[in-house]
């Protein structure tokens, strides 16, 4: 079985994010991208555009100094929609806080125009980026 284009997307867009190829990264969004954060990591709350999702990662990446490990747990979609659950371990001063993050993605053109990231970090993982 093949996988879902919308999966692909997901995929590259993920790696371009960690390697910080912004050019490559905003050919995945649509113009009017929102990028809406819930849960236990730094930036909750709705951001736009290209400059919004990078913000929140960018933000995320700074905190942890590129600490960053991800593991897709899986991803599907269907039509103009997709979902992906991953484990991330971010490192910071020491510590490490192992976090799983859910996303749905609605996707217009092949591009990615909204997007639903939810943290949920073990307990204790409201002060990690403190």
């Amino acid at each position: 079985m093949s996988e879902h284009p919308n999966v692909t997307v997901i995929n590259s867009m993920t790696r371009a994010a960690i390697e910080g190829d912004v050019n490559t990264l905003a050919g995945y969004f649509t113009e009017d991208l929102v990028f809406h954060v819930r849960g236990t990591l730094p930036g909750v709350g709705d951001h736009r555009g290209v400059s919004g999702f990078l913000g929140v990662i960018g933000n995320i990446m700074e905190l942890t100094e590129g600490d960053v490990k991800l593991d897709q747990l899986f991803a599907i979609g269907e039509g103009n929609w997709a979902a992906e659950w991953e484990r991330a371990t971010l490192g910071r001063k020491g510590k490490t806080l192992e976090q799983y993050n859910s996303f749905v993605y609605r996707f217009e053109d092949a591009r990615i125009a909204e997007m639903w990231m939810i943290g949920a970090g073990t307990p204790g993982s409201e002060s990690f980026f403190d």
